[in-house]
């Protein structure tokens, strides 16, 4: 009796590292370099944006908010947001 449950012990460790998540993100994002990235949606009145937030713009790709202005990879500053 004791073999069959360190048995059934070891099976379910198994199923249980099988099923782990490979995505640490828990919004619809992109991975950019190893870095999870979510989807830009326009923030509502609510958010409080800083400088550095980084968004996946699905025009413009990877936006970061940067002095109150949203720029793209190549710091460009995007208008038409």
């Amino acid at each position: 009796m004791k073999r069959y449950f360190i048995i059934l012990l070891f099976a379910g460790g198994l199923v249980c590292l099988a099923c782990d998540k490979d995505d640490p993100c828990e919004v619809n994002h992109v991975i950019i370099n190893g870095e999870c990235v979510p989807d830009y949606i326009f923030p509502d009145n609510s958010v409080v944006l800083q400088n550095g937030d980084k968004y996946y713009h699905k025009k413009f790709g990877p936006i970061i908010y940067k002095d109150g202005q949203w720029t793209d990879k190549w710091n460009n500053i995007i208008e038409e947001l």
